[in-house]
């Protein structure tokens, strides 16, 4: 029987790539953008340390993207993304695409339906629902400020133990009547190519869902979203939980240039990562111009020394104005507090205010 199904398996394969004619062979395109911050913080001290000043920041990625039709109809793509400011990957996401009438498949490094079918909180500045306000305010590790990414501590957009590109396969239905489901699985929290992964010593067979509904009722726009992951077997390696999970919940609203943005977030069983967060904001985008006031709350148990309970409170005011041809200013105006219960703490209170001005590149 396994030598049929590999069998069976094999031919498959080989009709689908012997349904492309050799004179369509796939072309990449280039595209990608690049942001260039400028922005003063006036902050606390924290014991010896000065975070307040003036400084620069950059976030920059060049995307290659190709997609081929076959002669079945279906098509097969690929999406690799380079960082250019580095900070650990060389290159971000890199994925295959294959998609048809039945749905479409992402097989690669990429993050999981969970994380992508989210309808997080919007903001037109600095990044509000990714953590970026990490960047600006600095608590010299006196308060826990990991979590921020993919974590409830400072985003909605979460993944069970921030697994993010680990290689994974995520299906996606195709949308009916505005309903679309996704189903991720990661073998292992791994990215990139490399040896066999010990499953005694990791946690492993991550799975995730997200779903998502989208509709114009009237006048009104309408997007809700849910979704869920665990690891399946976390009784592995150090710090090991029993069933690490993850849950989000989304809402979006629009009613002509308004909008109204809800979004929570929650980690159970995952040791010094547990935590919730909620979020919302109020936009208007009218035009070229774009206004949203958003608020973050964000809790992570655990501070400097992982006792007791950290959290985050967050105010963005941001604008945006687009200059054309994918340029586009922003601007935002934020505050982060950061406290917590640690009795190990000295500091337990940490604020900044943050006036951040640049320019958003897309091409």
């Amino acid at each position: 029987m396994k030598k049929i199904l590999l069998g069976s398996t094999a031919l498959v394969a080989a009709g689908m790539i012997a349904s492309a004619p050799a004179s369509a062979k796939m072309k990449l395109s280039v595209g990608g953008y690049m942001e260039q911050w400028v922005g003063y913080v006036s902050q606390d001290d924290v014991g010896t340390a000065d975070y307040s000043g003036v400084d620069v920041k950059s976030d920059s990625e060049v995307h290659f993207k190709g997609m081929v039709k076959l002669d079945n109809g279906m098509s097969v793509g690929v999406n690799m993304q380079l960082e250019g400011n580095g900070g650990g990957d060389t290159i971000d996401e890199s994925y295959l695409i294959v998609k048809g009438g039945f749905g479409e498949i992402n097989l690669g490094s990429e993050n999981s339906a969970l994380y992508k079918m989210h309808y997080s909180a919007k903001g037109y500045g600095i990044g509000f629902n990714s953590g970026d306000q990490s960047s600006w305010v600095n608590t010299g590790g006196s308060i826990s400020q990991s979590g921020h990414f993919r974590q409830p501590m400072g985003s909605t957009n979460i993944e069970p133990n921030g697994m993010n590109d680990s290689e994974k396969i995520t299906y996606y239905t195709p949308r009916v009547n505005g309903f679309q489901l996704g189903v991720s699985y990661a073998p292992w929290a791994g990215e990139d190519g490399g040896a066999q992964f010990d499953r005694n010593a990791n946690k492993s067979d991550y799975v995730t869902a997200g779903a998502n509904y989208k509709a114009k009722m009237g006048g009104m726009s309408v997007g809700i979203s849910a979704g869920y992951g665990t690891v399946t077997d976390a009784e592995a390696g150090a710090g090991a939980d029993s069933e690490p999970q993850a849950t989000a919940f989304g809402v979006r609203l629009g009613m002509g240039a308004f909008g109204v943005n809800i979004a929570t977030a929650n980690f159970e069983d995952t040791g010094a990562a547990d935590g919730t967060a909620v979020a919302g904001s109020i936009t208007y985008d009218s035009g070229p111009m774009g206004i949203s006031l958003g608020y973050h709350h964000g809790e992570r148990e655990g501070g400097a020394a992982k006792a007791g309970q950290a959290e985050a409170d967050v105010f963005h005011l941001s604008a945006k104005y687009s200059l054309g041809k994918g340029v586009t200013w922003a601007s935002t105006l934020g505050m982060a507090t950061y406290t917590t219960d640690d009795p190990t703490v000295t500091d337990d209170e940490h604020s900044g205010t943050y006036l951040v001005t640049g320019l958003k590149v897309g091409f």
